[in-house]
């Protein structure tokens, strides 16, 4: 984080100290305090534009100290969340800049949200490298966590990879789907491991010197290559004898853990913003949904602590994807997967009380007859109706802004990019690869479909010159998209006098059946220390279908001399885009 950016997080949190007591929130020099997305009101007497708005790029980079590492309980974290009540910070994602967006981080990377991926640069994903380089695979050790059967090598090059093995009733699903999954998380923004479909024989494997494994009673003792023989003894072979498997790179840096989905981690100075309050792991919940991705869970992240230019911080990571699509890790999908939670209390109870004659709606689903594909369908999915194996604090916080902003990155995504990402699972029967991207694509049309439309869809806004003025020009993603019929607008327009936080009305509303509209001369408010200028409107959609959509848009546009550029967008937060909320 610059100086800059230091000052000016100070003169915020300073200024803003009586609103933070509102929000229920204790932040120290926060890069941004998200002005835009409180109630102007509370704003009144305070600068809302800083001259470097908006911010792409979040100051959590600084060099901090080494941290210590630490595991998170998969029990603890399963009651906490189940029975608990983690969160702490309620109300709008605060790590937002003044358009809304998440700016790049130790979290998140803007990518297909932002700019243009070709097809190549998608499927590439987050590989550095081609997967283990050519030679002899060095075992160095067995993982004593988590269900899949794997263990580490170190190549040629000294890369360390975990190799992850399929399951012998299901060759090809779990490999397939991290690495398809992966290349999509990537693609969103997110950090993940660079995952490879790899083959080898037993040929190609050592044990390397020293290396040792846990055995029952606790104690360690050297690997042999007997036991290297012992875990693949029941691993599928493919046509050719050799053994195909999920080559997964370790990530950079020295892991310290993992992340949770509430609170900050106490010994990361650059961590301020509640996890709760992230909008990148509260739209996180839209992705999954997609994509069945049910075992999202802080036990499946990594925090790494890297170093980059002489700086070293914690970088956050997604990671093991395993149980996602059609895969249950070691099996195919739970038919319960996505639809009810582990402990689902009131499910339960209707089982009881109608003394077993009520069943569960999912339970009808019919699911390929494929090992390759495993439980995942597209017809009966819901969005709304879909769940976690136990509740996210961050997923339960999402609202309508959060979820737009998914949904629009979701909606970027072509059949043509989707296809070409399945192809990188291998699998090697083509219809199964057909299969899989119709239900990926359909699924991505259900997530875009509702998510977009839960608030008012106003996006891409422009000015543009006419004539001897200039207007403002916008989309309406859901008409864009063919979700729903043309609409009209109502625009309300203010003068904002950037120095003081105040705004005055100017004129009356304008009706709208074009989707721009001229901006008056008297909508400029007064100029500010930094010789801007700033005007305010307020869009409102009008649909028959769509009551949400009349609360308006707010976009702040920025002017000094000639040039104007829109540096402010509030997007209503509406309730309506979590399971609690819809029905």
């Amino acid at each position: 984080m610059s100086s800059k950016h230091i000052c000016r997080s100070l003169r915020r949190a300073t200024a803003v100290g009586s609103v933070l007591a509102v929000i229920g929130l204790a932040v120290v020099a926060a890069p941004q305090l998200a002005a835009q997305r409180l109630d102007s009101s509370k704003w009144a007497g305070l600068k809302r534009f800083f001259p470097d708005d908006p911010i792409w790029r979040d100051g959590d980079t600084r060099n901090i100290p080494p941290v210590a590492s630490f595991d998170l309980s998969k029990s603890y974290e399963f009651v906490n969340e189940t029975f608990g009540h983690s969160v702490q910070s309620r109300g709008p994602a605060l790590n937002v800049n003044t358009l809304g967006e998440v700016p790049d981080s130790s979290w998140f990377t803007n990518r297909l949200g932002r700019f243009d991926m070709s097809v190549e640069d998608i499927v590439r994903g987050p590989d550095t490298v081609d997967g283990p380089a050519p030679g002899m695979w060095h075992v160095t050790g067995r993982p004593d966590s988590g269900i899949t059967p794997k263990f580490t090598i170190k190549d040629a090059r000294g890369d360390t990879y975990l190799i992850k093995l399929d399951p012998a009733d299901y060759p090809e699903l779990p490999s397939s789907v991290e690495v398809i999954s992966t290349k999509i998380f990537h693609a969103i923004g997110y950090h993940v491991p660079e995952d490879f479909i790899v083959t080898f024989d037993l040929s190609r494997l050592d044990v390397a010197p020293g290396a040792k494994i846990r055995t029952d009673s606790g104690e360690k003792r050297l690997i042999e290559m007997k036991d290297v023989e012992q875990w693949l003894r029941d691993t599928p072979r493919t046509s050719a004898g050799t053994i195909r498997a999920l080559a997964s790179r370790y990530v950079p840096g020295q892991v310290v853990g993992q992340f949770r989905y509430t609170s900050t981690r106490s010994d990361d100075p650059n961590d301020i913003y509640p996890h709760e309050r992230r909008r990148e792991l509260r739209g996180l919940r839209v992705f999954t949904a997609w994509l069945n991705h049910d075992d999202a869970r802080s036990i499946n992240s990594i925090d790494s602590y890297v170093e980059e230019n002489g700086r070293r911080y914690i970088r956050h990571y997604l990671q093991d994807f395993g149980s996602n699509l059609g895969s249950g890790s070691t099996s195919a999908q739970q038919p319960r997967g996505g639809y009810e939670y582990l402990l689902d209390g009131g499910k339960a109870t209707k089982g009881l009380l109608s003394f077993g004659f009520y069943t569960r709606d999912w339970t009808r689903v019919r699911y390929p007859d494929n090992p390759s594909l495993g439980n995942i369908e597209a017809d009966f999915f819901e969005p709304w109706k879909w769940k976690t194996e136990y509740p996210q604090p961050a997923f339960d916080q999402m609202d309508a802004a959060d979820a737009f902003w998914a949904a629009s990155i979701a909606s970027r995504f072509s059949d043509r990019m989707i296809t070409a990402i399945v192809e990188t699972g291998r699998l090697s029967d083509p219809a199964a690869s057909r299969y899989l991207s119709d239900v990926i694509i359909r699924r991505r049309d259900k997530v875009v479909a509702f998510w977009i439309t839960r608030t008012n869809p106003l996006d891409t806004f422009d000015v543009q010159r006419s004539g001897s003025g200039s207007e403002l020009t916008f989309d309406n993603a859901a008409v864009r998209l063919r979700l729903a019929a043309p609409a009209s607008y109502k625009v309300r327009w203010t003068a904002l006098d950037n120095r003081a936080g105040t705004e005055k009305a100017v004129g009356s509303e304008v009706d709208l059946t074009a989707t721009r509209v001229a901006i008056p001369d008297a909508a400029w408010g007064p100029v500010d220390d930094a010789g801007f200028r700033y005007a305010v409107a307020s869009v409102a959609t009008v649909h028959p279908r769509f009551a949400n959509w009349a609360t308006p848009v707010r976009v702040t546009i920025r002017a000094r001399d000639s040039a104007m550029e829109i540096v402010g967008v509030e997007r209503p937060t509406s309730a309506g885009a979590t399971p609690a909320n819809v029905g």
